[in-house]
């Protein structure tokens, strides 16, 4: 049996006197990159984040940005595969406290690409990390089943991987919840367990060691192959597992309806969003249901008018609120920058006659993109809209256009929101424009937002917090039990039905 280590253990093993990652990172990960190849990377993401980025010091304070900047150069400078310079951006990047500001998977290119996705180093199962605990979610592996716990990795035990993993994740602020939830695999983005752990710690000799705990209580130790993202994918679907779906969902149960939403993006799609929800209310309406409970758990954002939509159809009076997405770092992005930089639209890098001078404020010195700023919009009720109860069920993967949803749908009380704190944050958020910078020699790819919220010194560096929470548990989640649906139908159980008392219909008009 392997020794288990602790959190100082894991610097020693993990971080040498430069910083670097020191376990053997064979295979695609170890790419080579010369010492002027990774300099002049570190050069280029160095300028492209100090030109380009709007809101570098929005949680950090001036000290604090300068150091992990510094750590970067150190680490990237040294760097000498593709596997080191990708740790290397993801940690900078990610201690910019910025869920916008990330090395995007989708945006990486050549070695950088084939390294992450195509290498034979991840695990042979899924996992969701639950109270600080592995559960086991499906597996490719005969010797791992969906249901057991993993208790360490390579010696590595479960909370200490956790540990190591942190300083690489995303959020806005404060927003730790959001990070955590980037190692699912029960999301629509990659889970960074196969990104960024076989990494930090990868396989030995083409194996991990593990200790699992069976349902029963049983401990074992066992050894799995590492395996590939597409053939882990092939064997589950053998096995008649796929990934969790993205389509959208509505059914009527009785006197409750249920709306599952797993994306607001819709970009590269025909999916007429709108007709879907103003099919549903209408169903609602005619059918006089009084309750109804919209899921947004697995929604991380997207397009952010499908919230306006659906707060259309919740709201008796029209709903005001400012959007001031308008602060930008420049007003033509520099050409020896641009160069690296990718985006869909170009028009994005030239503001020239659109922004004036800030003077002062929390983005003093920087500009104000005047299309975007002091957008005060109005959200209008529909004619006739619905007039049950709604409840919506939240988390910490809400943190984009369904982070701003979740604080209208707070702002205006048209619905009871249900389980934990969103993701995103109260200072705004950055993006609106986006690109990503790609370095030219190891095509690892940071994005980059281009405009970032107007806010002020007193605005709380923290997200939304449900009307009801629902603290995970481990034994639930194995048990395939979903307490935030529980804790809804006990509130729609315990709530009189006023409609029936009077006689009258709940949903008529």
């Amino acid at each position: 049996m392997r020794a288990l280590v602790n959190v100082a253990a894991i610097a020693l093993l993990f971080i040498g006197e430069t910083g670097l990652v020191q376990a053997d990172q064979g295979g695609a990960a170890a790419v080579a990159l010369s010492a002027e190849q990774s300099a002049q990377d570190v050069r280029i993401l160095k300028r492209a984040l100090l030109d380009m980025h709007p809101a570098l010091t929005k949680y950090l304070s001036q000290t604090d940005f300068d150091a992990t900047l510094k750590r970067f150069e150190d680490r990237g400078n040294a760097a000498r595969s593709v596997g080191e310079m990708h740790l290397a951006a993801t940690e900078m990047a990610a201690g910019i406290r910025c869920g916008h500001t990330w090395t995007n998977v989708l945006n990486q290119e050549g070695s950088a690409k084939r390294v992450l996705l195509e290498s034979a180093d991840k695990l042979p199962f899924t996992v969701m990390l639950v109270a600080n605990r592995w559960l086991v979610l499906a597996s490719a592996d005969a010797a791992v089943n969906a249901g057991d716990e993993v208790l360490s990795i390579n010696g590595i035990e479960a909370a200490d991987i956790v540990t190591a993993l942190m300083p690489y994740l995303r959020a806005d602020g404060s927003s730790d919840g959001k990070r955590l939830r980037q190692l699912n695999h029960n999301r629509s983005d990659f889970s960074q367990m196969d990104i960024l752990w076989p990494l930090l710690a990868p396989p030995e000799g083409g194996r991990y060691a593990l200790s699992i705990r069976r349902p029963s209580g049983q401990r074992d130790q066992i050894t799995v192959a590492a395996t590939t993202l597409a053939r882990r994918a092939a064997a589950l679907a053998d096995k008649g597992i796929t990934t969790e779906s993205e389509a959208w969902q509505f059914r009527i149960a009785g006197n409750t309806a249920f709306m599952t939403l797993p994306t607001f993006s819709f970009w590269n799609s025909d999916f007429d969003w709108a007709a879907f929800i103003d099919g549903a209310f209408a169903e609602l309406n005619s059918r006089n249901i009084p309750q109804l409970v919209i899921d947004i758990r697995l929604n991380e954002g997207g397009d952010g008018a499908i919230g306006g939509k659906i707060l259309a159809h919740l709201i008796r009076r029209p709903l005001q609120f400012l959007s001031d997405q308008s602060t930008s770092a420049y007003e033509r992005a520099p050409y020896i920058t641009a160069k690296y930089m990718d985006t869909w639209d170009y028009s994005f890098f030239d503001r020239t006659g659109q922004v004036e001078r800030i003077r002062e404020g929390t983005a003093a010195g920087k500009y104000r993109f005047l299309p975007k700023a002091n957008g005060l919009q109005t959200i209008e009720p529909i004619a006739h809209p619905y007039k049950g109860k709604t409840y919506i069920l939240i988390s910490a993967e809400n943190s984009s256009a369904t982070f701003q949803f979740a604080k209208l749908v707070k702002d205006s009380g048209s619905a009871t929101l249900i389980g934990q704190a969103t993701g995103g944050n109260q200072r705004g958020l950055n993006g609106g424009q986006l690109a990503w910078v790609v370095l030219p020699n190891s095509g690892v790819a940071v994005d980059i937002p281009l405009l970032a919220a107007t806010y002020t010194e007193a605005t709380p560096d923290a997200s939304i917090v449900p009307d009801v929470t629902v603290l995970p548990s481990f034994e639930a989640s194995a048990a395939g039990r979903d307490l935030e649906m529980e804790a809804v139908l006990r509130l729609i159980d315990s709530t009189p039905d006023r409609s029936r008392e009077s006689g009258t219909p709940c949903c008529a008009h």
